[in-house]
This record gives structure tokens, sequence and C-alpha cells, in this order.
């Protein structure tokens, strides 16, 4: 039987959360922060410590950081129409 690793990772309420990334959410643009929350997963990509888990971290890091260009494109965009508009 196959035994879990324990965690130690301190779980941290939703309300702590909130309070936490708020200021830094209304403060940065959203494609910087989601580029580097997938610079950080791929560095989860070399701790993993089975093939699951190595591919879970692997999706994640593209897929973050394929939202993250995506939005900075559509931001461009949306700038450039603006402009256009002016």
């Amino acid at each position: 039987m196959a035994r879990k690793r324990a965690r130690k990772k301190q779980r941290v309420s939703t309300e702590e959360l909130k309070r936490k990334l708020l200021p830094v959410v209304r403060s940065v643009a959203p494609h910087q922060i989601l580029g580097i929350m997938a610079r950080e997963y791929a560095s989860y990509v070399r701790k993993s410590q089975s093939d699951a888990e190595h591919e879970f971290w692997v999706k994640v890091s593209r897929s973050s950081a394929n939202l993250s260009s995506g939005m900075e494109k559509w931001l461009e965009e949306w700038i450039d129409e603006e402009e256009g508009d002016a």
C-alpha cells in the first residue's frame, strides 16, 4: 500500500488569501501575475516525484503561460483600438 507524503504546507483561509492577494491583483496587470505563476509552476516540474505529478505541473505551467500571453495580446489589441478611436 502506497503511503501518502506528509504535506507541510500550511492551509490558508480564503479570507486571509484575499487579504494578501487583492492589493497585488488591484495594482498589477493580470497577464503579469499569470506569467510569474507560470514560471513558478515550471519550478515544480523539476521537483516532481512521480510521472503523474510531473505531467500535472507541466500542464499547469503551460496553460498559465498560454493564458498570460493571450491576455497580453488582448490588452495590446484593446489599447490599439482605443488609440484608433481617439
